[in-house]
């Protein structure tokens, strides 16, 4: 552990990243077959009108796609990574990857358009990719090449 990180809560992992979508069967398809993620479950909130699906990859993330039919659009959307921070809240949505391009291309095929095609990223050992899904929000993929510490200088 770092000196300068005080301890956190023991045994915490991100578990889903929420995202509210215009066309849930739409997104749903996307995200399966994008990233092999499976349908873990339904609910819906009828006081809100809300119904939403969660989709878990084998490695234990997940996506928890929401619609609501009276939802809107952003006041504005960014198509590139570093203008989508002007918008604050959701960015994008990052996956560590192990074959950059085989992901890449794996995505395009689902309905994904290109943002930023793969290449390298801010540090040697470490490349990267950016896609828009099918309503526009950012996916990134990260590659780490295996080994590296990326706190040492590069």
């Amino acid at each position: 552990m770092c000196a300068s990180h005080s301890p956190g809560p023991p045994a915490t992992a991100l578990d889903h990243v929420g995202l509210s979508v215009r066309d849930l069967e739409a997104a749903i398809t996307f995200y399966r077959n994008a990233f092999g993620l499976a349908e873990e479950f339904r609910f819906t909130v009828d006081g809100a009108g809300m119904t939403a699906v969660v989709l878990r990859s084998e490695d234990g993330w997940a996506v928890e796609l929401m619609h609501r039919s009276d939802s809107v659009d952003p006041v504005a959307r960014y198509t590139q990574p570093d203008e989508a921070v002007r918008n604050r809240g959701y960015g994008h949505l990052c996956v560590r990857v192990q074959e950059l391009e085989t992901v890449f291309d794996r995505l395009l095929a689902a309905g994904a358009t290109v943002v930023v095609p793969p290449g390298p990223a801010w540090h040697p050992a470490v490349r990267y990719s950016y896609v828009a899904d099918p309503e526009g929000n950012l996916v990134e993929l990260v590659h780490f090449r295996a080994g590296v510490d990326l706190a040492a200088p590069a």
